[in-house]
Parts: structure tokens; C-alpha cells; sequence
């Protein structure tokens, strides 16, 4: 994704949405300045140790993504990556973005396959509706690669480019685990004490069960990918 945003010495990149830091330490190499926006001061302060320890050229600012608090055109570089789907408001971020970028600056937001996780997401909404729940859309839903027109109101020349990927979970176990890590939680109105889990585990245990043994793995797609545009 990086390569995208065409990095040299000297250049500011903003990091809207930046959560504890993931790319700084592999942008400190390209000589960039950082600007790192987030909405929560936690992440902030999670970027702010990174970048003392590792002495890295990052300024950690609170924002809202519909509502940045920079000047018209003061980035050369801007990322968003995998925040999108949280803003309520989606166009007035897009917008954002493009104002604080410069002419000729570049924008690349990344994000998941529409379908991504769409095998565990399916057994999970199958399982909670056999043991009366009522599942919650996939947290990317709101902002997928399927969004180009989306994008494209604010970025008309923006791009979509797709990174091909999957987890291969070599036993039934495997999946389980990495599903009640998050997913397991995904219902409107789910118990506060916690007691949908384990029906939950053993629900879709059955249904992942008959693909292990067709198959030997679980394989679940995970494609991404990102939106690349160049301002006007």
C-alpha cells in the first residue's frame, strides 16, 4: 500500500485514523514527517511512545475525520486506512481528506473486500439465528472496495486496487479461536454476561465441521486492498 503514495524525503503524510501507529516505523525510512490523527487518545498515546522510543519525525493530533483540524492543502501524502467504516459520515470525511491534501498530493485509503471473512461471518449469522440472536452487520460494512462510485464523488480519478488474501486455518479449533476473538460478539443486543458464546462456539463449530472435512483447512478470504487518487 505504501507504494502507492509515492514517498520521498521531506514530505508531510497525514495518518487519519492512524490507531497506535502500525505504518510509522515503515515510513521513518522514506524521511516523511507524520502527522497522526485519531479520535481516540489512547491510540494517541500509544503513537506518542512509539515515536519517543524510536525517535520517529511523528506528530500525534486529535481529530474527527469529518472535521480536521489542518489547513487547506498542507499535506502532500494522505492515508486512511481501515477507519472509514466508523465515520457516520462518510462524504464530509471524504471531503476532509481532499481539502487538507495539496494539488498533485496523493490519497490512498485502504480497506477490506466486501465478502472478506465472509465464511465465518455466514456460519456466525446462521448459528445466531438458529439460537434466537440477531446478528449485527459485519463492522466493514459501511466501507468496502465495492465503494469506488463512493469514492469517486470526492476523487473522480481514484482507482481500486485489490490485494488477494486468506487465513488458512489448519483445524476446526483454529477458526473457533480466532472467531470468538471478536466476531462471537457481533449481535444487536448481545448478553452483557457472555452467555451466547459457548452456543455460539459449538453452533458454528457444526457448520465449519463439514468444510474442514471436505477440504483438510478452512480457508477464509480476507481480500483488501485500497483506493488511490491523485488531487486536482
Amino acid at each position: 500500500m505504501l507504494e502507492f503514495l509515492d514517498l520521498a524525503a521531506g514530505l508531510l503524510v497525514a495518518d487519519v485514523g492512524c490507531g497506535p501507529g502500525a505504518y510509522h516505523l515503515l515510513l521513518a525510512p522514506t524521511g516523511c514527517q507524520v502527522v497522526a490523527l485519531d479520535y481516540s487518545q489512547g491510540m494517541l498515546e500509544e503513537v506518542q511512545t512509539q515515536a519517543c522510543t524510536d525517535q520517529l519525525a511523528v506528530w500525534p493530533l486529535r481529530a474527527d475525520a469529518q472535521h480536521l483540524p489542518l489547513a487547506d492543502g498542507c499535506c502532500d501524502r494522505l492515508m486512511a486506512n481501515h477507519m472509514l467504516y466508523h465515520v457516520p459520515d462518510q462524504l464530509a470525511a471524504l471531503r476532509e481528506l481532499r481539502r487538507v491534501t495539496r494539488p498533485g498530493g496523493i490519497v490512498v485509503l485502504a480497506t477490506n473486500a466486501e465478502d472478506a471473512g465472509g465464511l465465518l461471518y455466514d456460519a456466525h449469522c446462521a448459528a445466531a439465528a438458529e439460537l434466537g440472536y440477531q446478528p449485527s452487520a459485519r463492522p466493514t460494512a459501511g466501507f468496502h472496495l465495492g465503494h469506488l462510485a463512493r469514492v469517486q464523488q470526492v476523487f473522480p480519478n481514484a482507482a481500486v486496487h485489490v490485494r488477494p488474501d486468506a487465513f488458512r486455518f489448519p483445524t476446526v479449533d483454529a477458526a473457533l479461536r480466532y472467531y470468538a476473538s471478536g466476531m462471537i460478539d457481533a449481535l444487536e443486543a448481545a448478553p452483557l454476561g457472555g452467555s451466547h458464546r459457548a452456543p455460539l462456539l459449538q453452533a458454528v463449530a457444526a457448520r465449519l465441521q463439514p468444510v474442514y472435512a471436505a477440504n483438510g483447512l478452512l480457508r477464509v478470504a480476507k481480500d483488501a486492498g485500497c483506493f488511490v487518487a491523485r488531487v486536482e
